[in-house]
């Protein structure tokens, strides 16, 4: 069993006693506060009255997928974190619909050095919000609007035009269809894009599908479960390309 060093159990220490210790975490090296905040993410503890104590301008990746955060919440992270390079809002349970579209807007046009965004299930965000993204975040390279049900070919057309580092792309159960991913496929990210999810994607067709296998020779995994206007020519076109998994649904 691993042993855990000093400084790991002095940081489980604070964390049992919280309350305790809150006053004095602002005066904590930066090296401490990262720590801190990311035990108290992964608890779901880190929240609008505590951010300001562990939260600061060197922290680059923040997972809050375990954290209930409001749109007002969202702002505290835009304004200490504004060099974040990645952020996980991933809904923790259900969908999170307390942040809107211009709550990630603001957050957008903050937080411009932005590489791997999820937002799984943010209800809300809407495509002004992937527009504003795309815009103002140009080394993105991994982007997940799963669950997203107001995210549709204008998002992806947006996606075609700026993105050009885009390896990885989640759209399950968006409103995207054969026009969105023709826009993709001949876009600036076709040579780079590596994984495409569009499950439960009820508009996609086996013209969609095929643009973006001929179009995107990196592609090796691409995931298409429950689209049900696909059919077998589609599973052709799939088999015949250079991918490492594939998994879609037999209707």
């Amino acid at each position: 069993m691993a042993v855990s060093s000093l400084f790991d159990t002095a940081l489980q220490a604070v964390m049992r006693d919280f309350p305790h210790h809150e006053g004095a975490l602002s005066r904590l090296p930066s090296l401490v506060k990262t720590k801190l905040a990311r035990i108290m993410a992964k608890r779901g503890v880190l929240r609008e009255e505590n951010m300001a104590l562990v939260l600061h301008d060197g922290v680059l990746d923040l997972d809050l997928s375990e954290c209930s955060i409001s749109g007002h919440g969202l702002g505290y992270v835009t304004s200490l974190c504004p060099r974040l390079r990645k952020v996980d809002l991933n809904a923790p349970q259900g969908c999170r619909n307390d942040i809107s579209s211009h709550d990630f807007r603001h957050f957008f046009t903050r937080c411009t050095r932005l590489q791997v965004v999820s937002l799984r299930c943010c209800v809300l965000l809407d495509n002004s919000a992937v527009l504003c993204l795309v815009q103002n975040c140009p080394m993105l390279t991994s982007l997940c609007v799963g669950g997203c049900h107001m995210i549709s070919d204008r998002s992806l057309m947006a996606i075609g035009q700026k993105c050009r580092y885009l390896q990885v792309l989640d759209l399950t159960r968006t409103k995207v269809s054969t026009e969105g991913l023709s826009a993709l496929a001949n876009g600036v990210c076709a040579k780079v894009l590596r994984e495409l999810n569009v499950s439960h994607c009820l508009n996609v067709t086996d013209e969609g599908i095929h643009s973006v296998v001929v179009c995107c020779p990196r592609l090796s995994i691409l995931v298409l479960h429950s689209c049900p206007l696909l059919t077998p020519h589609s599973r052709d076109i799939t088999t015949r390309a250079n991918l490492k998994q594939l998994t879609w649904t037999i209707y």
